[in-house]
């Protein structure tokens, strides 16, 4: 064999190794694009803080475990006013970053280093704040913390899909949709109002036995004060409660003496009224309101109980209250600026032994 055909073969296959080399060179650029443009997708999505998107990045079930635990902690419905107000201040400081140079694959496995990046909310623990504004202000100040994750991906027809959503290193990045807000400035005056006419109604519907078309409404007027040294006050106001309850009932008299006696109308009662040895019909319900105005007054002691003074904690948005004639540790929740939480009262008067008061803020002026 010739010297040049030795070297025209020797160059063939040189050739040919090299265009081996380019495809298969190209062949690793492309399935890299393809496992970055996957990561890129999934970053946007933890960014949104949007499930839906996230388990389309992924071989999650829609309705698996994982899905339902991201739905759980990503619903903002089932969050307050201010807490959402301070998720999306959070969302508004995360970025991602990706390792192109760290995308790793083998056959139908990928990995793909990621970083995220955000403001370090347990930073906020260190300020004081009047309201959610000052938060979201204060968010924005806050050192940068950065959660690592090493995607996973498996190859699912020409998809690369997320495999590793079970991760802690996953879980970490949602942190801060687990983070108690700090209480804002929560001392001053509130009042919450608790309307008892239905109690009322039943009350007397069930005496009589017999369904009733009530007029008017009776409402219960409670204050709270909480001071900024630890202690605070409650009291239900008696004499507007005592003067609404005999409103009410006065009020009421005629349809109620009406109801029991079976009259259509308030003249037939007159006639009732005699045989019961009163001089009129008037005179006749005077002398009820009379005896209701005893019963209400023989009362004022159980009334007397719903007042005291204590003290109070706070541990996020959660307040316990220590107060005279009420159930030692009461638990309240913080919510949108108003206090809520259950209080003791006397049973036959409230028609249950707790009822729930949400106590707003009372405006300054």
């Amino acid at each position: 064999m010739r010297i040049s055909s030795i070297a025209k073969k020797a160059g063939a296959v040189t050739v040919a190794a090299a265009m081996l080399t380019s495809l298969a060179s190209c062949d690793m650029i492309f399935g890299q694009k393809a496992v970055i443009e996957a990561a890129e997708n999934f970053g946007d999505a933890v960014i949104s803080a949007d499930a839906g998107k996230i388990l389309k990045c992924s071989n999650e079930e829609d309705d698996g475990e994982v899905a339902e635990a991201l739905e759980l902690i990503l619903d903002m419905d089932l969050r307050t006013d201010d807490f959402q107000e301070y998720a999306d201040a959070m969302k508004d400081t995360m970025t991602y970053e990706i390792d192109s140079g760290s995308v790793k694959i083998d056959g139908k496995k990928a990995t793909c280093d990621i970083t995220f990046s955000m403001a370090d909310f347990e930073d906020l623990d260190d300020g004081d704040y009047e309201d959610i504004d000052d938060i979201v202000d204060a968010i924005e100040d806050l050192d940068t913390k950065e959660y690592e994750f090493t995607i996973k991906f498996e190859k699912d027809d020409d998809e690369w899909v997320v495999t590793n959503l079970k991760s802690d290193d996953f879980g970490a990045i949602f942190d801060y949709l687990s983070y108690s807000l700090p209480v804002c400035d929560i001392t001053g005056d509130y009042v919450a109002v608790y309307d008892m006419t239905s109690i009322l109604a039943e009350s007397l519907t069930g005496s009589l036995g017999v369904d009733m078309e009530l007029e008017g409404s009776v409402i219960s007027t409670w204050t709270l004060s909480i001071y900024d040294d630890g202690t605070c006050y409650i009291a239900l106001d008696t004499d507007s409660l005592i003067e609404s309850l005999k409103v009410y009932i006065n009020d009421n008299l005629d349809i109620m003496f009406m109801t029991a006696f079976g009259a259509t109308s308030v003249d037939e009662l007159e006639d009732y009224a005699s045989l019961l040895g009163y001089d009129s019909y008037d005179a006749m319900k005077a002398d009820l309101g009379d005896q209701i105005e005893e019963a209400i007054a023989a009362d004022d002691t159980s009334l007397e109980s719903a007042e005291g003074y204590g003290t109070y904690t706070v541990e996020g948005d959660t307040i316990t209250f220590n107060v005279d004639g009420y159930d030692t540790g009461s638990v309240g929740t913080i919510e949108n600026g108003n206090i809520i939480f259950d209080v003791e009262v006397d049973e036959d008067l409230f028609g249950s032994g707790n009822i729930e008061l949400v106590f707003e803020p009372v405006a300054a002026g």
